[in-house]
């Protein structure tokens, strides 16, 4: 069984680093020093302005207040989904950030296609066992954590619903927002340097992806670690995000439903 084992992990290594991309408009040199700057770019403009509390606070105010200027009774409608015109503002930055700008570096200064970066439902059905067998056991120890008091004090991170209408608009965006995040580090960080790094390009994806969980409790943030590294790894197996887009929104959504059930 070990060396069965031992062979697959061996095989799935030595495909992922024979990967390959198409000559693109920059030599691979340039493009993977690109991928690591534009990475740096999103990552701060993430972390200085769309996941700002003040940057989301005034753009919620903004909108209210335009609202105002229409109708003030549109401004009172909106009002108590204040906390929902953050959320949004956070998933279109996210969108901006981490799946707009990055594609239109791979179209307009690589000249590659998306579908060469992951972008892509290729392979979906065939390997669902295999994403279904990823999913189960993380979703049963959140089933395990779910009654945690850091945990119940994290989740929802939406938490001001008012009624199930904008909750569920709530796990949409948040779902959304998940696609984004999986091109940026699944995708662009990966495919972009596979060519020259390989698997090493999974390593240097996975540091930044644990550093945006520090904020989260503990077990998460180690648990990106392992996640990160097996997300990135199947990425460049099957060639597609589709599956931690899958894996990433099916364990968010099982959190919250979790945690909300557990009060």
């Amino acid at each position: 069984m070990l060396t069965r084992a031992q062979r697959f992990i061996g095989e799935t290594l030595d495909h992922c680093d024979r990967q390959t991309l198409p000559p693109g408009r920059v030599s691979p040199r340039t493009r993977v020093m690109l991928v690591y700057l534009v990475g740096s770019l999103v990552l701060t403009a993430m972390a200085f302005g769309v996941l700002s509390g003040s940057t989301q606070e005034g753009m919620a105010d903004a909108l209210i207040s335009a609202a105002r200027t229409i109708d003030p009774d549109l401004a009172k409608t909106l009002e108590p989904y204040r906390g929902l015109l953050r959320v949004a503002m956070w998933t279109t930055g996210a969108l901006a950030f981490y799946f707009v700008l990055p594609a239109i570096v791979v179209r307009r200064v690589f000249g590659h296609r998306l579908a060469d970066y992951g972008l892509t439902m290729r392979g979906f059905g065939k390997h669902l066992p295999f994403y279904l067998a990823l999913f189960l056991p993380v979703g049963g120890l959140v089933l395990v954590v779910a009654a945690s008091p850091d945990f119940q004090s994290k989740y929802p991170l939406y938490k001001d619903f008012v009624g199930l209408g904008d909750l569920l608009a709530w796990e949409l965006l948040y779902g959304v927002q998940f696609f984004a995040l999986e091109f940026f580090f699944r995708g662009f960080l990966v495919h972009g340097v596979k060519d020259r790094m390989g698997v090493a390009g999974v390593v240097a994806m996975v540091m930044p992806y644990v550093m945006i969980h520090f904020s989260k409790p503990l077990y998460e943030a180690v648990g990106a670690i392992v996640a990160g590294t097996v997300l990135g790894l199947v990425s460049l197996r099957t060639g597609s995000i589709a599956g931690g887009v899958f894996i990433h929104i099916g364990v968010a959504w099982t959190m919250d439903a979790a945690a909300l059930a557990m009060r």
